[in-house]
C-alpha cells in the first residue's frame, strides 16, 4: 500500500477511535468516509451508507440522495415530494479493493451486483441493502414527480493507480451499457479511485479550502465593527465557478453546509436564471437580475485583483451558485454576478449576515435553527466538560468548525445527530429518528431546543449515542444490534434513572439530578458496556419473538411499544378465564383487577394445548391496541 494512503487511513483510525478492525474492512469505511464526505458532507452519513458485509458481494457503501440529501427511508421520500413536489435522486454505490492493481473480477463483480440490485435478481443481500433496495423501488414507484430519471455513479477505489488500461475500460464500458439498457438512469458513470485520488480526498477534508479569484470591478466598504474587511461588486461567473468546483469540476458542497438553503431544483425562480444565462438577449443583463452571492470568509491574501481567501462559505446565493455551475460550460466573459465578500470570524456578525442576506427570499425553518442563541449556550455547555476525557464531547454549530483543533471526529457531535440522539432517548421516539432531520424539526418544534429546557438532556442523549458507538467500533457489542441504537438508548435511560421522567426546563432541579443518574454511569464505561449489554440481550431476545418484519422493526413504532415492558420488567400477571381453540383467542384475568386482557394464539402456541385452560397462571405484558388491551411476552408461571 502507498505509505502516504497508509498513513491516511492510520490517521482515519484515531480519529474515530476504531478498535481491532480488519485492514480491508478499516479500508472499507476510509473509503466510504472520504467518498460520503463529498457526496454529503454530514457527521451522521458514514453509518448510513456502510452496507459492506458477506452477503452483499461486490457493494460496501451505498448514498441515494434525494434533492441533494442523504435518504434512507420512504418517509424522507414523502417529505421532498411534499416539500418540492419533484425528486431529483442519484444513486452512488462504493467498492472498495486494498488490492494494488485495479482487477477485472472485482470490477466484474461490483457492476453485477448493481445490477441485480436494480433487476431486483437472485443475490441474497443482507438487511441494510435489502431496506436500501425497497427504498429504491419506492423512488421509482413516484417517479412521475421526477423531471429526469435519476443518476447513477459507481465509485470502485484500490490503493493502486489508474492507468486507463483498454482492457479494463472495454469491461466497465460493456458494464454500463447493460445498466443503460434498464431504462432506469439518465445517466451512468464510473468513477475509479486509485491512491492520488484517495490522498486528495482526505486532504480535502482535513485541510481548510482555499480560492484564488480574480475580483477587478470591486469598491472597498467602510471599515466596520467586528468585520476584518470587506467589498462590494461584481465578479465575472466563470470565477464564481471556480470558487464552487473542486479539482474534478464537480461542486464543493461543504462550502453551502452552513448555508440557509439548500438547492431546490429547477422551480420556478431557478428556472428564470438558467433562462436568463442562456439566452444571449439576456445574459449579459444577469448582473442587474440576479440578487448576487454573499461570501463571508476567515481569512483573505489581496494582492491587487488577486484574492485568496480561505476557510470561507457561501451564506447567500445558494440557487444561483448551483445554476451556474450546472451551466458552466454555457457562460460567456459577459456575465457578471453581484459579490459581497465579507471577512470576520465573530460568529454573532456571521449569524447576523445570514439572518439579513436570506431575510428576502422563503427560508424552511430548519435554516435558522442553528444560529439560535439556545444552541450557543448548549455549545457552551458542552464544553464545561472538556478537561476529562471520559466526558469530553464538542457539539459542533457550524459545518468544518474544530478543523484543526484539538478536537478528535468520533467526539464530535452535530445538529441532525443531536436531535436524533434527543428524540429517542427523552422523546421516546427511536422509530422516528430515519425521517429527514429537518421534519424532526417541525413536528418536534415545541419539544425541542426551547429557551426554558434545561442542557442536561441534550448532553446526556449526545453522550450516550457516543459511547454506544464507541462500544460498535470496538467490537463489544454485536453489529446486528446497531440499526437499534436509537432503541438502546431510550433503554439505557429507563433502566438507568426509570421511566417516569422529570419536566425538562431549566429551573427544574429534578431533571438534572435525573439525568446525573444516566451520566454517572455513561463516564464509567465498564459500568455502560455491563448495562448496554444486558439490554442488547433482551433488545435480541424481543426481536426474536416480534411479528414485525424483522428487517424494518426498527422503523416501526409497534416494535418500540414491544420492547419498553422489557426494560421495565413490570411483568403483570393473571390467569386464563377462557380459551376457544378452534377461533385460536382467548382472555386472562389480570391479577388484583377486573380487567380482562385479550390473547392471541401466537402468544401461547409454545405450549402443550392440553395446558391452556382456566386457571392456568400466566405473567404477561399488557399493551393498548386500538381494540383494547392484549397480552404480549407471555410466559407460564411454575
Amino acid at each position: 500500500m502507498d505509505r502516504i494512503v497508509e498513513s491516511f487511513i492510520e490517521d482515519f483510525k484515531l480519529e474515530f477511535n476504531y478498535g481491532d478492525v480488519s485492514n480491508s474492512k478499516l479500508f472499507e469505511q476510509f473509503v466510504n468516509y472520504v467518498l460520503v464526505s463529498k457526496i454529503y458532507p454530514d457527521r451522521s452519513s458514514l453509518d448510513k451508507i456502510n452496507v459492506g458485509g458477506t452477503r452483499n458481494p461486490g457493494i460496501d457503501g451505498l448514498a441515494i440522495m434525494s434533492n441533494n440529501h442523504l435518504v434512507t427511508s420512504q418517509e424522507e421520500i414523502d417529505y421532498f415530494i411534499q416539500d418540492a413536489d419533484l425528486l431529483d435522486v442519484e444513486f452512488n454505490f462504493i467498492q472498495s479493493k486494498t488490492s494494488s492493481a485495479f482487477e477485472m473480477s472485482g470490477i466484474n463483480t461490483f457492476l453485477a451486483s448493481v445490477k441485480e440490485f436494480f433487476r431486483d435478481g437472485d443475490l441474497t443481500f443482507e438487511d441494510e441493502l435489502l431496506n436500501l433496495r425497497d427504498l429504491k423501488d419506492y423512488i421509482y414507484k413516484n417517479s412521475i414527480k421526477m423531471e429526469t430519471s435519476p443518476t447513477l455513479k459507481l465509485y470502485y477505489a484500490t490503493t493502486g493507480k489508474w492507468m486507463d488500461d483498454q482492457n479494463l475500460k472495454t469491461i466497465i464500458n460493456s458494464g454500463i451499457r447493460d445498466l443503460k439498457t434498464l431504462d432506469l438512469f439518465s445517466d451512468v458513470k464510473f468513477i475509479p479511485i486509485d491512491s492520488d485520488k484517495l490522498k486528495s480526498l482526505y486532504r480535502e477534508i482535513k485541510n481548510k479550502i482555499t480560492k484564488e479569484i480574480i475580483f477587478e470591478k470591486h469598491t472597498i466598504l467602510p471599515k466596520m465593527n467586528r468585520v476584518t474587511e470587506s467589498y462590494l461588486g461584481i465578479l465575472p461567473a466563470t470565477e464564481l465557478v471556480k470558487v464552487t468546483s473542486d479539482e474534478d469540476n464537480e461542486l464543493i458542497k461543504t462550502i453551502f453546509y452552513d448555508n440557509v438553503r439548500d438547492f431546490q431544483g429547477y422551480n420556478k425562480v431557478n428556472t428564470g436564471i438558467r433562462n436568463t444565462i442562456e439566452k444571449e438577449q439576456t445574459n449579459d443583463k444577469f448582473v442587474l437580475l440576479n440578487n448576487g452571492i454573499t461570501i463571508v470568509a476567515k481569512s483573505l491574501n489581496k494582492v491587487g485583483s488577486a484574492f485568496k481567501i480561505s476557510d470561507f462559505q457561501i451564506v447567500n446565493g445558494c440557487q444561483t451558485s448551483h445554476v451556474l455551475h450546472h451551466l458552466k460550460n454555457f457562460l460567456t466573459p459577459n456575465i457578471f454576478v453581484p459579490l459581497k465578500l465579507i471577512v470576520t470570524d465573530d460568529d454573532d456578525t456571521i449569524n447576523d449576515i445570514i439572518r439579513a442576506t436570506n431575510s428576502q427570499t422563503e427560508v424552511k425553518n430548519e435554516a435558522f435553527e442553528i444560529l439560535k442563541p439556545f444552541h450557543k449556550k448548549l455549545e457552551e455547555f458542552y464544553l464545561t466538560f472538556e478537561k476529562e476525557d471520559n466526558k469530553r464531547l464538542y457539539y459542533e454549530r457550524r459545518s468544518r468548525q474544530y478543523l484543526g483543533a484539538k478536537a478528535k471526529s468520533e467526539k464530535i457531535i452535530g445538529l441532525s445527530t443531536q436531535i436524533a440522539s434527543y428524540i429517542a432517548m427523552f422523546l421516546n421516539e427511536p422509530q422516528s429518528t430515519q425521517r429527514y432531520f429537518g421534519e424532526l424539526l417541525n413536528s418536534y418544534s415545541s419539544r425541542l431546543f426551547q429557551e426554558n429546557h434545561s442542557l442536561y438532556p441534550y448532553y446526556t442523549s449526545g453522550i450516550a449515542l457516543n459511547v454506544l458507538e464507541e462500544f460498535f467500533r470496538e467490537n463489544k457489542l454485536m453489529h446486528a444490534s446497531k440499526r437499534y441504537k436509537y432503541h438502546l438508548l431510550l433503554m439505557f435511560r429507563i433502566h438507568s434513572a426509570g421511566k417516569k421522567m422529570p419536566i425538562n426546563i431549566s429551573s427544574n432541579k429534578e431533571i438534572e439530578k435525573y439525568c446525573l443518574k444516566i451520566l454517572d454511569i455513561l463516564w464509567d464505561r465498564q459500568k455502560a458496556l455491563d448495562i448496554f449489554k444486558q439490554l442488547e440481550s433482551k433488545l435480541q431476545a424481543t426481536l426474536s419473538q416480534t411479528k414485525v418484519l424483522y428487517r424494518q422493526a426498527h422503523l416501526t413504532r409497534a416494535f418500540t411499544e414491544e420492547l419498553l415492558p422489557a426494560v421495565t420488567n413490570q411483568k403483570k400477571t393473571g390467569i386464563v378465564t377462557y380459551y376457544n381453540f378452534q377461533r385460536k383467542f382467548g382472555f386472562i384475568k389480570i391479577d388484583s383487577t377486573d380487567d380482562d386482557v385479550f390473547v392471541h394464539y401466537t402468544e401461547l402456541n409454545r405450549f402443550p394445548q392440553n395446558e391452556i385452560i382456566p386457571g392456568l397462571k400466566l405473567s404477561l405484558d399488557v399493551f393498548q391496541s386500538p381494540k383494547g388491551p392484549i397480552a404480549k411476552n407471555v410466559e407460564k408461571i411454575v
